[in-house]
C-alpha cells in the first residue's frame, strides 16, 4: 500500500487515543520483546539506540520516530539515556465505510505496519508530544463526579487530546512523504546478521550482499556501532544463547547448534570469553535466580545489556524492563510453545508430512518456521505472485479461496473454503455446496487440508502463516488490468486453461454485442458517471473499479464527463466534495446508494441533478455493486446494458 492509500484510510477511520506515556531508559538498559498492546507512535529523543521491531532494526542517533503495529515485538537497546514518548491508539473503520476501504484494511492494514523516519523538525514534534503528555496527565488525574460541568470538562480534554493526536499524525505522515527512510548500510548489515546468524557469516559474504568492499563495510559499521560486524555477530549469538540457557531446557549441544556453533567445544570457549563463565555455569547461576524471583519481577529494573554495545560481564541478570506489567518472559515462553504446537498441527494434519519432519518443526522458534510440505508424489510447478515465485501443485484438488472466490467458481472449480465477505455475493447464490466459511481462522483452514490457498493479502508475514498450511498464491485485487487477464492467470494456476479460454470467448462475444447496442443508442457527447454516496460523502469510480465502472467504461465503451479530471479516473475510486456533484455528473448516472429515487429527488442537492430529476439513474446497493469477479460481471452487465438502452428512450 502506497502512502497515498494510507492517507486515504487515515481520513476514513475512527480514532481513539488510548494512552500517552514517557519512559526513561538508563544507560545500558534494554526493553526486550515488549509486545505492543495497540498501534503506537514512538518518538525517541536523546541518545543512540538500536530500535528493533520484530526482525527489522533502525538506528537512532538523536531523534527518531517509529510507527509500530499492534502485537509487534519491540526491543530498544542503548548505551545512553533515552526518553521514549509513546502514543497508543486504536483506528477502526465504521461499518458504513466503502467496502474498498475494508478490503484495503484487510489486505495491507497500514495501522499494523512498522516504519520509521528521522524527522527534519524534531523539536517541533517534541514540543507537540510534551504538550500531549501534559494534557493526558490532567485527564488521568482529573476526578469526574456527577456534576455535568466536570464531566463535560473531562470530555473536552479528551477531545483536545484527539485533535492534538490528529495534528501529530499529519506532521508524521508529512515527514514520511518528504523524507523516506531507506535503511542505512549499517542497518542493512544488522538486519542481514539478524536473519543469518545461524549460518556462516564472513566479511566477503557481507561485501557481496551489500555491494561494497569489506573494508568500507567494516569501517562504516564500526563508526556507528563501536564494533566490527563479526564481533557483533558473535555477541548476538552469545546473547541469544544466554536467553535460551535461562528460558528453555535445551541441551548445550542444541543451543550451540541453534545459534550457529556446530562445534560445542568452540561454543564453550566463545561463551566463556564473552561472559566470563561456561554455558553450564551460566545456566545453573541464572536459571535458578529467574525461578526464585518470579514473585518480585514487577519491582525489578535491572535489564539485559546489549551485546553489540559492550562486553558482557558475569554479574548481569536477565530481567526485563516492563512497561505495562505482566510476566513477559512467561508470556514469551507460552507464545513460543503455542507457535511450535501450531506448526506441528499444521504440518501433520494439513500437509501430510512424515513424523520426522513434524518433529523437526515442533522444535522451531517463531523466526525459524518451515513452510508447508507436500507429498513427494505431487507434481509441482512455479507460479509468479505479487510476493515472488511460489511452487504450487500442477493439478490442485483442494483449493481454499479466501480471495477470488467468484473467479475460481467461474473456472468450474469447487473450492473447499472461502470467507463470508465473498460468500455473501448474490451472484453466486446456489453455487457454494461444500464450501466452508473459515473466516480468519487458521485452525479451521488446517482442518480442511487444502493443497492450494489463494489470498489477496499483500503482507509477507500474513501470507507466511497461510504458507505453513499449503502453498499460497498472493495476488491483490488490483493486480489485473482486465477481467480476461484475471481469468487467464487463475485458469493457468488451477490447470483450467481450456475453461478460461472458453469463458473469455463466450464473454467477449456477448459483451461485444451489448457494446454495439449501447453505442447505437447513446448520442454523440452523452456521458455516464459512476458514483457511490453514503454518510454525506460522494465517491467517483473509474474504469479500474467495481460499482459498474469497469463495465460502463471498459466493456460497454461509455464516456465519463470531460469535466472529471484524469487523475480521478485513474484511481479505483476518488472522494470529492458535494459542491462538484453537478459538474461531475453525466447525462446518465450509475449510483450505489441506500436511498430510493424518491428520496434522492426530494434532496435539495441530488434532486437538482438532471440525471436524478429525469430518472436516468441506475440505483443499486453495495452488496450488488461491489463484486467484480467474472460471475458478478456477467450478472451485472446485462442489467446495466438493458437499463441504459431503456433510459435513452425517455429522451
Amino acid at each position: 500500500m502506497n502512502i497515498g492509500e494510507q492517507i486515504q484510510l487515515w481520513n476514513q477511520v475512527v480514532i481513539r487515543v488510548l494512552d500517552v506515556r514517557i519512559k526513561r531508559i538508563g544507560r545500558g538498559d534494554v526493553i526486550y520483546d515488549y509486545v505492543t498492546p495497540a498501534s503506537m507512535f514512538m518518538f525517541v529523543a536523546n541518545g543512540h539506540a538500536e530500535l528493533w521491531v520484530n526482525d527489522e532494526v533502525w538506528l537512532s542517533e538523536r531523534f527518531h520516530l517509529l510507527h509500530i503495529g499492534k502485537g509487534q515485538r519491540l526491543t530498544v537497546q542503548t548505551t545512553d539515556f533515552l526518553d521514549l514518548y509513546m502514543i497508543l491508539y486504536n483506528a477502526s473503520l465504521p461499518a458504513s465505510a466503502l467496502r474498498e476501504f475494508h478490503m484495503m484494511m484487510q489486505t495491507d492494514n497500514p495501522f499494523m505496519k512498522s516504519w520509521a523516519v528521522s524527522p527534519s523538525e524534531p523539536l517541533f514534534m517534541l514540543e507537540m508530544l510534551e504538550s500531549m503528555f501534559a494534557d493526558w496527565q490532567q485527564i488521568n488525574n482529573k476526578q469526574v463526579d456527577k456534576e455535568n460541568n466536570l464531566k463535560n470538562d473531562h470530555e473536552l480534554m479528551r477531545l483536545k487530546a484527539k485533535g492534538d493526536f490528529i495534528r501529530f499524525v499529519h506532521a508524521a505522515l508529512q515527514e514520511r512523504m518528504e523524507h523516506v527512510h531507506a535503511p542505512s548500510l549499517t542497518e542493512q548489515v544488522v538486519r542481514y546478521i539478524a536473519k543469518n546468524y545461524c549460518g556462516m557469516i564472513s566479511m566477503e559474504q557481507l561485501a557481496q550482499q551489500m555491494n561494497y568492499t569489506p573494508q568500507y563495510i567494516s569501517r562504516k559499521f564500526k563508526e556507528q556501532m563501536g564494533c566490527s560486524p563479526l564481533d557483533y555477530t558473535i555477541r548476538l549469538r552469545i546473547d541469544l544463547a544466554r536467553r535460551l540457557l535461562c528460558d528453555t531446557e535445551a541441551t548445550l549441544q542444541e543451543v550451540a547448534a541453534y545459534v550457529g556453533y556446530p562445534d560445542t567445544i568452540y561454543f564453550n570457549r566463545m561463551f566463556k570469553k564473552q561472559t566470563g563463565i561456561t554455558p553450564g555455569e551460566y545456566r545453573k547461576q541464572y536459571q535458578d535466580i529467574g525461578s526464585k524471583d518470579t514473585m518480585n519481577w514487577t519491582k525489578l529494573s535491572i535489564v539485559a545489556p546489549h551485546p553489540a554495545m559492550y562486553h558482557l560481564i558475569d554479574s548481569d541478570i536477565h530481567y526485563q524492563l516492563m512497561l505495562d506489567g505482566g510476566n513477559d518472559m512467561a508470556i514469551r515462553k507460552k507464545n513460543l510453545l503455542a507457535m511450535a504446537l501450531l506448526c506441528l498441527t499444521m504440518v501433520t494434519s494439513g500437509c501430510g508430512t512424515s513424523s520426522e519432519g513434524a518433529n523437526k518443526n515442533s522444535d522451531s522458534t517463531e523466526s525459524n518456521q518451515s513452510k508447508s510440505e507436500v507429498p513427494a508424489n505431487i507434481q509441482m510447478r512455479t507460479m509468479t505472485t505479487a510476493l515472488g515465485d511460489v511452487k504450487v501443485p500442477a493439478q490442485p484438488q483442494r483449493v481454499a479461496a479466501p480471495a477470488y472466490l467468484g473467479t475460481v467458481l467461474a473456472l468450474d472449480v469447487q473450492p473447499v473454503a472461502s470467507v463470508s465477505f465473498l460468500m455473501d455475493s448474490p451472484y453466486i447464490e446456489g453455487m457454494l455446496d461444500g464450501v466452508t466459511d473459515v473466516g480468519d481462522s487458521l485452525e479451521a483452514l488446517v482442518q480442511l487440508k487444502p493443497d492450494l490457498i489463494i489470498t489477496q493479502l499483500n503482507q509477507e508475514e500474513a501470507v507466511e502463516k497461510y504458507s505453513l498450511i499449503a502453498p499460497t498464491v498472493a495476488m491483490p485485487y488490483n493486480s489485473f488490468e482486465t477481467i480476461q487477464e484475471e481469468i487467464r492467470y487463475f485458469g493457468d494456476l488451477l490447470d483450467k486453461k481450456d475453461v478460461a479460454e472458453k469463458w473469455i470467448t463466450n464473454f467477449e462475444s456477448h459483451t461485444n454485442k451489448l457494446r454495439e447496442e449501447v453505442q447505437h443508442v447513446l448520442n454523440e457527447g452523452e456521458t455516464v458517471s459512476v458514483m457511490q454516496e453514503y454518510d454525506g460523502k460522494v465517491f467517483l469510480f473509474g474504469p479500474k473499479s467495481g460499482r459498474g465502472g469497469r463495465i460502463m467504461y471498459e466493456i460497454l465503451g461509455a464516456t465519463p464527463p470531460s469535466t472529471v479530471p484524469e487523475h480521478m479516473l485513474a484511481e479505483s475510486f476518488y472522494e470529492f466534495s458535494l459542491e462538484m456533484l453537478p459538474e461531475y455528473t453525466g447525462d446518465y448516472l450509475v449510483l450505489t446508494t441506500k436511498s430510493t429515487l424518491e428520496e434522492l429527488q426530494a434532496d435539495p442537492i441530488w434532486g437538482n441533478l438532471p440525471a436524478i430529476r429525469d430518472g436516468k439513474v441506475y440505483l443499486w446497493n453495495e452488496s450488488q455493486s461491489w463484486f467484480r469477479d467474472p460471475i458478478a460481471v456477467e450478472g451485472q452487465i446485462d442489467n446495466l446494458a438493458k437499463w441504459i438502452i431503456e433510459a435513452t428512450k425517455t429522451k
